[in-house]
């Protein structure tokens, strides 16, 4: 952070033509020399001299606080000494002088020396050169950011926005009349700032958990302020009480520099408050907590420990971890209120703020207090309008009273006196304007012995000033430190300074930074220390040389063990610095598709880890950097497209995977193409890359040729549900045996649990008994459903339809219960759909189809919408089959599809639903034809419930048409084969129908059918 200022003759032609050439050299040396004088007068270094301008820069060699009011004093010192100038020269030669002078501050590139006669270069010179040019004579025009670091203590006239050559924006401009004199401030180094004036909003909070504690109901607390204003400092304060009283607690901060996966902070916070709670000696916090009726502690704390508290992640979903998260809150709650607290939750990535607003709902009976802490401008913590108690706490600045109870402690010697006099802390005060931090920083640099003359009024150009000030190794290491991010561990700062000379100093600078008050030492392994504040990080990391950050960035992407998403964060970073400095060639293009690379490897581990808005986010800073000409464009490209429709972003994932077929079959990678065909197929199963069995079958070989296991996962899964579409589901549990191996080989949790749903689907429409099917189900989520709730979803859906089937419906619902909840939170679009066609077929079973009708209803909507075509059409006909169970005429909300175009097992169900509506409205012949072609399509499929439902359908058409013997022939067809599978409410049906036919007695209804 420099100021710059330009000083320039004015009609310097004209006085050549009236003055001797020799005099006029004389007087253009004696002008040069008044205006050196003024500017090195007050600490500034003039740079050069261009004809007759004066070019000179305050902030080089060294960074001063005040070094906007040194420049807009000489600027002032240089009119009145021309002034004194001309009036020598008036008498002397009979001419006088006149300049223009334009001033302006902000950052710069510099060299610190002046050797090659350019010590400052960048926009900040050049708009300063144009605001002298657009002055007046006489006259001085500063910038906006002058006029703001001079404060009050400047006397300026708005000159209004001025279009200056080579700028595209207006710059606002201001006339510098004078300057207000200054104060003095002496030495001092403050200790950890006191905690002052707060007992107010400390009591709030110690309420606010005492009446979770009295209720024993949840609250959600919002804790704002501006940045600096104390609201991490009043947490720590009654955090640290509440921690030595032993309570249970857990804290931690968003980031705002660094990547991580979303929900890092939480696994943070947790894991502090799972620390404490294990405290007492056991070996885990579980062990102490016996879970309550009805919760799972170990189900829970296994999910947490395998995603979340491993790496940030919501693995294996988010509603799973959400889920796991109110369970444990909830289990530790048992010991006594738990309070979660994070901070700078501006800085926290959507899912988290959309997850922490639903969190204390979830735990509306449990007395646990959620504190989150943040700017209110800036992202903000989370709101809920449904929240079980929601308040807010705002930090107002410090009274001026308190302000100079805080100045007079930070700076209190040991003997009662102050090291700063009462003038220059009463400055300080001034300045700060209430905000703790800023007066902390204030008078830190005061303290360490810069010019008492003024005090800057921006902490930015107080914490430039302090960091310029610093020892050449507390320099470095701070500067590392800020590459690293807000925290740092000693050992990566010493990374980044091997084989230089402050490599063996770096635990003494931190000492001094330590004392400094510029960073502190945070508890634990390894050693680590983070800056004071987040912007004192960022005033560090600005003051750092491009092409030295972009260095520093690619060597911590080459640290071993660095993740996937920091490693490309790291390389990213150092590729845009080399960009920004206009690099070109092979070096910058080689460091450009590393940086691709990265994000490619950092999105694929996020999406199988099913964290789709992460994956999503990094796939596209991937694709940023680069084009379809790029080797790793394809890959970037359909993992961003997957996400988008995983999401629920279809037409936008299925036109970028157009891009990729159209791409990769130019390029000849058959690989790539096979993935963005199958994925296509699927999407739109009647567009123009056929169906999903044909590119699976298609794309098969390549998957196998190229080692590719996910390949070879999704194609299998594609080929099952063929298999289960045509009613083979015995050929389907083959198909899917191989699936699930490739996806557990790539350890690619959407695809495992696609495999598995796959699996239990079959057992429940297969041939396999019903008993063995829930057998087989339970052994399923025994292996792979402990902490992966996708795979818990995906079996727990047909598992509730298969305890239906056999009459256990309070079983059933509950298993439907678990399912929507951890459902709900995965994040893939085409879930909401299951949820309601699962639990309609669940009341169906129970004998309410009225039940049933809106949940069907709900379904086909999410369907349409979604565009999701095949599962829109199976819950139309289980619509129209609902409608009939009450009587009631299908009406449009059965298919129009031809049934040329099912496969067995939906035709089957199709022309069996048309027969039923044949017959109901007295078309006997039609309705045999179409029972009969029921029952011939489901004679296809080895699936006992498809040719149970085809024949039971066509006992129903006869026992319409008063066919009884008929009729009690295919309804005892149809029972034989529900009690085959163990189906035991399609068995009481068929025998209700078989009961109700003897004799030619009238139809039953066919309330309680199953398809």
């Amino acid at each position: 952070m420099v100021t710059a200022l330009f000083c320039d003759l004015v009609g310097s032609t004209e006085l050549s033509g009236v003055l001797e050439p020799e005099t006029l050299r004389a007087v253009v040396l004696r002008y040069f020399d008044a205006m050196r004088a003024g500017i090195e007068a007050r600490g500034g270094t003039v740079e050069k001299f261009i004809g007759d301008a004066v070019v000179a820069v305050f902030g080089v060699p060294r960074v001063r606080e005040d070094d906007a009011r040194r420049a807009a004093s000489a600027a002032l010192g240089m009119i009145e000494a021309l002034e004194e100038l001309n009036d020598e020269l008036e008498r002397e030669v009979g001419s006088t002088l006149a300049v223009r002078i334009g001033v302006n501050s902000g950052e710069v590139v510099t060299s610190g020396e002046v050797a090659d006669g350019t010590m400052v270069s960048g926009e900040v010179v050049n708009v300063a050169a144009r605001l002298e040019q657009a002055a007046p004579p006489g006259q001085i025009l500063i910038g906006p950011t002058t006029r703001l670091l001079l404060g009050a203590a400047a006397r300026v006239e708005p000159v209004g926005s001025l279009t200056l050559r080579g700028k595209r924006d207006p710059v606002s401009a201001f006339r510098l009349t004078g300057l207000a004199p200054g104060g003095a401030p002496p030495d001092t180094r403050p200790p950890a700032t006191p905690f002052v004036d707060r007992s107010g909003e400390y009591r709030w909070l110690t309420d606010a958990r005492a009446s979770v504690a009295a209720r024993g109901g949840s609250r959600l607390v919002r804790v704002t302020g501006e940045a600096g204003v104390g609201k991490s400092r009043l947490l720590r304060e009654w955090l640290a009480e509440l921690i030595a009283e032993g309570a249970l607690v857990g804290s931690a901060r968003c980031r705002s520099h660094g990547d991580e996966a979303s929900l890092t902070p939480l696994a943070d916070a947790l894991a502090s408050l799972l620390r404490r709670a294990a405290s007492d000696g056991t070996e885990a916090a579980g062990d102490a907590l016996p879970p309550a009726a009805g919760e799972d502690w170990d189900g829970a704390y296994e999910v947490l420990h395998g995603g979340l508290l491993a790496d940030g992640t919501p693995s294996p979903s988010l509603g799973a971890t959400w889920a796991a998260v109110a369970s444990v809150l909830a289990g530790l709650s048992r010991r006594g209120p738990v309070v979660l607290v994070l901070d700078d939750v501006q800085w926290a990535r959507p899912l988290l703020r959309d997850g922490l607003r639903t969190l204390g709902e979830s735990l509306a009976d449990r007395p646990v207090l959620l504190v989150c802490s943040g700017r209110q401008a800036e992202g903000g913590p989370p709101e809920s309008s449904r929240a079980p108690d929601l308040a807010e706490l705002r930090l107002e600045p410090l009274s001026e009273t308190a302000s100079h109870r805080l100045a007079a402690a930070l700076t209190a010697t040991a003997d009662g006196g102050s090291e700063l006099s009462e003038e220059v802390r009463r400055a300080v005060v001034r300045r700060a304007e209430g905000n703790p931090l800023h007066l902390e920083q204030l008078l830190a640099w005061a303290g360490d012995g810069a010019d008492p003359a003024e005090l800057p009024v921006t902490v930015t150009a107080v914490l430039a000033a302090r960091i310029d000030a610093l020892e050449e190794a507390e320099r470095a290491v701070l500067d590392a430190g800020a590459v690293l991010g807000r925290r740092f561990t000693t050992d990566d700062v010493r990374t980044l300074l091997t084989d230089t000379p402050h490599e063996g100093a770096v635990a003494g600078a931190l000492g001094g930074l330590v004392r400094r008050g510029l960073v502190e030492r945070v508890a634990g392994t390894p050693p680590t220390h983070q800056f004071r504040s987040g912007l004192l990080r960022d005033v560090t990391y600005q003051g750092l040389s491009k092409r030295r950050r972009a260095a520093w960035h690619e060597r911590l992407a080459a640290r071993p063990g660095t993740g996937a998403a920091v490693t490309a964060h790291h390389l990213e970073q150092s590729c845009l610095h080399l960009r920004e400095l206009g690099q070109r060639g092979p070096r910058a293009e080689e460091l450009r598709s590393r940086t691709a690379v990265a994000f490619v490897d950092a999105g694929r581990h996020a999406l199988a880890r099913a964290d789709l808005s992460w994956a999503a986010d990094l796939y596209e800073r991937g694709l940023a950097h680069g084009g379809p000409d790029d080797v790793w464009w394809t890959a970037a490209a359909q993992g961003l497209g997957e996400s988008w429709i995983a999401l629920g972003r279809t037409d936008d994932g299925d036109a970028l995977i157009r891009r990729v077929l159209e791409v990769s079959a130019a390029a000849g990678d058959d690989r790539a193409h096979a993935h963005a065909r199958l994925q296509l197929a699927v999407t739109d199963p009647e567009g123009d890359q056929g169906t999903a069995a044909e590119a699976a079958r298609a794309g098969l070989p390549v998957f196998r040729a190229a080692g590719d296991r996910l390949g070879q996962a999704r194609a299998y899964v594609r080929l099952a549900q063929d298999m289960q579409v045509a009613g083979r589901h015995q050929a389907a549990g083959a198909l899917l045996a191989a699936a699930l191996g490739h996806a557990m080989a790539a350890e690619a949790t959407p695809e495992r649990a696609l495999a598995l749903g796959a699996l239990a689907v079959s057992l429940w429409h297969g041939p396999t008994p019903a008993a063995d099917a829930v057998a087989r189900c339970r052994d399923l989520l025994a292996e792979h459903g402990p902490g992966n709730a996708v795979a818990t979803v995906t079996i727990g859906y047909p598992l509730a339809n298969l305890l239906a089937l056999r009459g256990h419906i309070g079983e059933a619902r509950a298993w439907l219960t678990t399912a929507d909840r951890l459902a709900a939170g995965l994040g893939y679009a085409e879930a909401a759909c299951f949820g309601p066609l699962f639990a309609a077929g669940v009341e169906m079973c129970s004998g309410r189809p009225e039940r049933a009708e809106p949940l069907l209803r709900e379904a086909i909507d999410r369907c349409r919408a979604l565009g999701a075509t095949t599962l829109h059409a199976s819950a139309s006909r289980d619509l129209a089959r609902a409608r009939l169970a009450r009587g009631l005429a299908p009406g449009s909300w059965l298919t129009d599809r031809e049934p040329g175009a099912l496969r067995p097992a939906d035709a089957a169900d199709h022309h069996g639903v048309r027969a039923l509506t044949a017959a109901g409205a007295g078309d006997t012949a039609l309705a045999l034809a179409l029972a009969r072609r029921a029952v011939a399509e489901a004679d296809t499929t080895d699936s006992p419930i498809s040719r149970g439902a085809a024949r039971l359908d066509l006992a129903r058409v006869h026992a319409a048409a008063g066919r009884g013997v008929a009729a009690r022939h295919a309804a005892e067809a149809a029972a034989r084969m529900y009690e085959d599978k163990g189906h035991a409410v399609g068995l009481a049906a068929a025998r209700e129908v078989a009961a109700g036919a003897f004799g030619g007695a009238p139809a039953p209804t066919v309330e309680g059918e199953l398809r």
